[in-house]
């Protein structure tokens, strides 16, 4: 466990460090068992995305990208970095981070695994989203973000502690599911006008609101 993040001091249930092993058959059977007889998980396809963590200056951020808008799918929304899972992929950790480096440029090992969110579903396009939290411990890493072209216009970073400085509106509805069950639907507008909703907006808000244990022991990334 690195010291950049004591999650045994913390009491957020969602956040798993058992599950950085678990390999993708580990994974199905676990999701089975969370969302239960109401949803068809064998139909869905499995991804997994990178909720990159760092502090700037002191400032608790995450890195979000902004999908080319020219995309079949989620074209022009802003995401965590990740996507489907692959054949070779063993563990929803191989795929988040495989996707992490090919997304932004960075290599893997630039990012420290600390724990694994509960899993999330997206409602119309058919996935199932494992949410793998890491630290990028070195902030002037960001200098060698090189985005790839061909699916992601531009990094995005979130200060998870000063929203009113970001120009931040946020609106959280509440919206009954076919499967029988309600389903919090958060959107976030940042002053330059990009949204942050759906699936990736129910995510950031379980960050938001558990940043300060995930942060919690954090040593202070300088920017050079």
């Amino acid at each position: 466990m690195s010291d950049y993040v004591d999650l045994k001091r913390g009491n957020d249930v969602s956040l798993k460090d058992s599950h950085i092993t678990c390999d993708w058959q580990q994974m199905d059977e676990y999701i089975s068992k969370f969302f239960g007889k109401g949803v068809r998980v064998h139909s869905l396809l499995r991804s997994a995305v990178t909720v990159p963590l760092l502090s700037i200056s002191g400032r608790p951020a995450v890195l979000l990208v902004e999908k080319k808008k020219d995309l079949p799918v989620h074209g022009g929304q802003v995401a965590f970095p990740g996507g489907k899972k692959e054949p070779h992929d063993a563990s929803p950790v191989d795929t988040a981070l495989r996707e992490f480096t090919e997304e932004t440029g960075l290599p893997s090992d630039a990012l420290h695994v600390v724990g694994v969110m509960e899993p999330e579903l997206t409602y119309t396009t058919g996935y199932v989203i494992v949410p793998v939290v890491g630290i990028i411990e070195r902030a002037d890493l960001l200098k060698r973000i090189k985005v790839d072209n061909n699916e992601i216009s531009r990094v995005v970073l979130f200060f998870l502690d000063g929203a009113d400085g970001q120009g931040l509106k946020f609106n959280l509805e509440t919206l009954a599911s076919d499967l029988g069950f309600s389903l919090l639907y958060p959107e976030f507008e940042l002053e330059s006008g990009l949204k942050v909703w759906g699936a990736t907006g129910r995510i950031l808000f379980r960050v938001l609101a558990n940043s300060k244990q995930f942060f919690q022991g954090a040593r202070e990334c300088q920017c050079h």
